[in-house]
């Protein structure tokens, strides 16, 4: 067990000290605040008036499923993630234990050097709910729009690799998210093909 955590932290400084510079500062920062989302609503609402533009009311129905149907996946993802698995495991998150941890302080928007000592108020790290969430819409939007998946996806393991970047979460609470998130975003996706299937190609 001993041999699993170490390669987790040595997993955790590759990204959070070994690649980090002043790009990656802004970049990860960026893509782990839940306000970045709004940045993409002006994009998503100029792409679905273009496929409605082009393809009339079915392509504005199937793009209205695919957004509900993702809202309800990241609804359940974050739901599952916060109140069932978090308080079961109870694990401190990296910023809370391990020393010399760059760590992204939201409130204050500043970096601080982890003590190893100083308990950084927060909820427990196991699993990550941004990684969760954001495959739990990738995976869904990704069985709608197949060939976007090459974008979706890319996303949500950035926003993964962010959590790791910022201190805020282990590898293996990102991984498990992601893997959490992806079965219920194909969950959701299925049992709405069974309700709007046609909507979908």
């Amino acid at each position: 067990m001993s041999m699993i955590y170490e390669l987790d932290k040595s997993i955790l400084f590759f990204f959070n000290e070994t690649i980090k510079n002043g790009f990656f500062d802004t970049f990860f920062v960026f893509m782990s605040d839940k306000r970045s989302v709004f940045y993409f609503v002006p994009l998503a609402a100029l792409i679905i008036y273009i496929m409605y533009k082009k393809n009339g009311r079915p392509a504005l129905k199937k793009a209205m499923t695919a957004i509900i149907i993702a809202g309800i996946a990241v609804g359940i993802s974050d739901l599952f993630a916060a109140r069932v698995v978090k308080p079961i495991f109870a694990r401190s998150r990296p910023c809370q234990v391990l020393e010399g941890l760059n760590f992204w302080r939201v409130r204050s928007e500043i970096w601080v050097i982890t003590d190893g000592i100083s308990s950084f108020r927060s909820s427990f790290s196991f699993y990550s709910n941004h990684a969760s969430n954001s495959m739990a819409a990738a995976a869904a939007l990704s069985l709608f729009y197949k060939k976007m998946t090459a974008v979706f996806i890319p996303i949500s393991l950035f926003i993964g690799i962010s959590r790791m970047y910022l201190g805020m979460h282990y590898p293996s609470d990102v991984v498990t998210g992601w893997i959490f998130g992806a079965a219920i975003g194909y969950m959701i996706f299925c049992l709405s093909r069974r309700y709007s299937g046609k909507f979908l190609t």
